[in-house]
């Protein structure tokens, strides 16, 4: 495995007390599934879903937002895509799969009054990711230094990388002096039969500014049930 890719999650990770109660500041939270483009087979024998050349995707409802928000997310809708995740490296060995990805990923959320996201089958497909994003945009941000780590061993990973705010109609809500500095991270897990046919895991996360809590040692395990 890459050290620099491992030091980079534990770091970022290890700042995280508990997702959903650090003490650094709370942007949104979400949940839904990601894909790969072009779509690779999975086989029987655990292999890489994903490789270097290829694009990570993901889409799905953002389930909670900050307070600072308050009175300016409207009602309807509301719904992320991840996208422009370019694998640069990927490493395979005893069964953890660790992918790197170039800079300049998009995450965007979307605020849409129709309710009509549909995930369909073998993504990208008709409806997906159309109607993720087929609304206003709220809000979206450029994210570097992301960083996926898959264990085959037991179906679960976590993903992380910086995000600096940069558009959309709820942008002007932060001040310009906390666009930047946020981490999008979460939990991606399969098998699970509520995966429709052509995506991969179902992930859930949140956009945090961690908090500022003194460096611990943590052992992989631990640091993979931050996001359980």
């Amino acid at each position: 495995m890459k050290r620099n890719a491992w030091l980079l999650l534990f770091a970022v990770t290890v700042a995280f007390a508990t997702p959903a109660q650090a003490q650094g500041d709370f942007l949104c939270g979400y949940t839904g599934f990601d894909f790969v483009v072009p779509q690779t087979p999975q086989p029987t024998i655990p292999t890489p879903f994903i490789t270097t050349g290829d694009e990570y995707r993901a889409v799905g409802h953002v389930t909670s937002f900050s307070s600072m928000f308050t009175g300016v997310v409207g009602g309807g809708e509301h719904t992320f895509y991840l996208a422009n995740a370019s694998v640069t490296s990927q490493s395979f060995v005893g069964g953890v799969l660790e992918v790197t990805f170039a800079p300049n990923a998009r995450f965007r959320i979307y605020e849409d009054g129709a309710n009509n996201a549909d995930y369909g089958v073998n993504p990208a497909n008709a409806t997906s990711p159309s109607t993720f994003v087929d609304g206003m945009l709220l809000l979206g941000a450029d994210v570097s230094n992301l960083v996926l780590i898959y264990d085959y061993n037991d179906n679960s990973g976590n993903f992380l990388g910086n995000a600096t705010l940069d558009e959309g109609a709820a942008l002007w809500v932060v001040p310009p002096s906390r666009r930047a500095g946020w981490v999008l991270g979460g939990q991606a897990g399969r098998p699970n039969a509520s995966i429709p046919e052509g995506y991969v895991n179902q992930i859930s996360g949140e956009v945090q500014i961690p908090s500022a809590t003194p460096a611990a040692h943590k052992t992989w395990g631990q640091i993979k049930t931050l996001y359980r």
